[in-house]
């Protein structure tokens, strides 16, 4: 997806940010033995921190997923696809449909729980060593009362895309992530939908921006400029009867536009 930015060079394309990890080819046969993998899966099942008994079920289904019976580590490569598959599994022996959330749950897996071993590369995972980070506090969402007033000075829109309910489901995150020093107070709370939150956890990973200054972070303010597919076009195509190159005939164009406006 293409984005125009604008910067101190004026008007540029953009492209989101994919993950820099590199998968290790998986152990081509069982370096450690089933009960030791037993062991240390149950050890990790019994230690997690989140306070929800179904979070917890999830990650457990993940866990075992990403190491299955009779595998070494580095462990297989799984897509998404297939962990979708493992937690859907799971939910059909108990009579339930299709999870919404597995993404949401691996990352809070990553995150909160200390699973860094657990890395991407494009859409695919791999559980990369035993090591286990120190926990987190666990995850809180904002009281009801201040939820409602974070929606309500959104106009019951996602921050970043302006998609609004009841079109779509809203759900509080974190401007600025625990993980670089974010906090529960009001203001370091927005309302994303469930595709910019997975977008904007997807573009954190591995980033060394400064969050103070990200479009992510603080959409109303540093949002890069979406051009409609038509318009591009047009100034394709009117920069090319000019002999201009695109950025050069848009950033003339505003000039223009601006300069009028004195």
């Amino acid at each position: 997806m293409l984005h125009v930015n604008v910067g101190r060079f004026g008007l540029r394309m953009v492209k989101a940010r994919s993950s820099k990890a590199l998968l290790k080819p998986p152990a081509d046969m069982q370096n450690i033995s089933d009960e030791a993998r037993r062991k240390w899966l149950d050890k990790q099942i019994e230690g997690f921190v989140s306070s929800s008994p179904s979070n917890r079920e999830y990650y457990a289904v993940i866990l075992e997923a990403l190491w299955p019976e009779g595998h070494g580590i580095p462990g297989p490569h799984l897509t998404e696809k297939d962990i979708r598959a493992a937690v859907d599994a799971h939910r059909k022996s108990q009579g339930k449909g299709p999870y919404k959330d597995v993404f949401r749950r691996l990352r809070e897996l990553q995150g909160e729980e200390g699973f860094t071993s657990i890395d991407k590369e494009g859409t695919r995972y791999q559980l990369m060593s035993l090591e286990v980070a120190p926990k987190k506090e666990p995850r809180q969402k904002p009281p009801p009362e201040l939820w409602k007033k974070i929606k309500e000075s959104s106009n019951f829109r996602c921050s970043h895309c302006g998609a609004q309910e009841p079109e779509v489901t809203l759900s509080p995150d974190h401007r600025v992530p625990r993980s670089r020093g974010g906090t529960n107070d009001e203001w370091n709370w927005q309302p994303l939908c469930g595709q910019c939150n997975t977008n904007k956890a997807s573009s954190c990973q591995g980033c060394d921006y400064q969050c103070a200054v990200c479009s992510w972070a603080y959409p109303e303010t540093y949002k890069p400029i979406v051009v409609d597919d038509d318009n591009k076009e047009r100034i394709r195509r009117l920069a090319k009867e000019k002999g201009l190159h695109q950025s050069d005939f848009v950033n003339g164009v505003l000039r223009d536009f601006f300069n009028r406006r004195r």
